[in-house]
């Protein structure tokens, strides 16, 4: 008989157009082609688009409206927990004795409910995420963001506890891993790679066009800070133009940008356009100042990019740096991306990446 599972899921995860929507719906597709049977519970805000993606690989797909007014902010529980709360799913969740597999901290809501309390649960986690929301606060500049990641990042500390009632943990990374084995110390955790779309390395040898990329969601406060950085402290140092592209750009980036001759930014680019430019790139410059999570911006780069320059927290927890070129100070970004500015990539750079990516990151793992 075919093994059933229910996966309750933070977002719907189609299209995977970001990093945990990646990560799901590529587990689902794996897991599909195993003849896992698939119950998928997925939450959504704003309206509702069906996905017929989703449909052809699962048995049964269930969306729940997240429910977002005041009253979920006035709790003790996360605000991200509180609003992915529905009462039928509890009720389709107690129609079998499937185990059940929850996509993140915050669509834990029924972890610890007593009538799920002999069920195989499974929490596969996203980040530590009372240590993400706390950079988030850090990284934002807006005084009421800053004070909503803040209050969010202790709720979610303490409702973090929830993960004791889980059968098994599925860490991110291995830094994630260790956390959680360390917490946790009762509860089985092992690491498991993110699923994602790549299947082979792609990147042919060779130079690449004359430009460095950075690119992300620049709507996400982590990119915005990181790609103002770039602007500010490294561009004029570069010998190459600097790209910058993602989604939906500030004001406050755009201005900086035009600033600075050397730099084009292009906002909200066509998945062609970003393939291409991602491809193309003869440098990727990649920085980040949180350690958290997995940045599937890197995979995409290592299936798909030529040279990858990176900070450490861009690498840590994963078994890529001998795959990126590290810096730690801005000095090191600019030797490095001018030492790379020519050189074009070899065979042997690319047969490397593909020891360690089929070894790591097997898709179905």
């Amino acid at each position: 008989m075919a093994q059933a599972l229910h996966i309750i899921c933070f977002d719907n995860p189609y299209p995977p157009t970001y990093g945990g929507a990646i990560d799901v719906f590529y587990r689902i597709k794996a897991l599909a082609e195993e003849g896992v049977v698939i119950t998928l519970h997925c939450y959504y805000k704003g309206e509702l688009h069906r996905a017929d993606e989703l449909e052809s690989l699962c048995h049964a797909v269930y969306y729940y409206p997240r429910q977002t007014g005041l009253r979920q902010h006035l709790s003790c529980t996360p605000y991200g927990v509180m609003s992915r709360n529905d009462k039928q799913l509890l009720e389709r969740l107690l129609q079998d004795d499937a185990p059940i597999l929850f996509e993140g901290l915050v669509s834990c809501a029924l972890l610890a409910h007593p009538a799920l309390a002999n069920r195989r649960k499974y929490f596969r986690e996203c980040n530590v995420e009372h240590d993400y929301y706390h950079a988030l606060g850090k990284a934002s500049s807006v005084l009421w963001k800053k004070l909503f990641y803040h209050i969010e990042a202790c709720r979610l500390k303490r409702f973090e506890r929830n993960v004791s009632c889980a059968t098994e943990i599925w860490a991110l990374s291995h830094q994630d891993e260790a956390y959680f084995r360390a917490t946790y110390p009762a509860v089985a955790t092992r690491y498991v790679p993110c699923a994602h779309g790549y299947t082979d390395v792609r990147v042919t040898e060779g130079k690449g066009g004359p430009y460095i990329l950075y690119h992300g969601n620049l709507a996400v406060e982590e990119n915005e800070k990181a790609a103002v950085y770039i602007i500010r402290h490294l561009a004029k140092g570069l010998t190459l133009p600097l790209v910058i592209a993602g989604k939906a750009p500030s004001q406050r980036l755009q201005r900086l940008a035009a600033q600075v001759e050397q730099v084009q930014l292009i906002p909200n680019p066509t998945t062609e356009q970003m393939n291409r430019l991602i491809q193309d790139a003869q440098i990727h410059l990649l920085i980040t100042f949180q350690a958290t999570g997995i940045k599937l911006k890197l995979l995409n780069v290592l299936y798909n990019g030529r040279h990858i320059i990176v900070s450490p927290q861009m690498v840590a927890g994963t078994d890529y740096a001998p795959l990126c070129h590290v810096g730690h100070t801005d000095d090191e970004w600019i030797r490095l991306c001018k030492d790379f500015a020519d050189r074009p990539l070899t065979q042997q750079d690319i047969a490397l990446r593909k020891q360690i990516l089929d070894k790591q990151y097997n898709h179905k793992s």
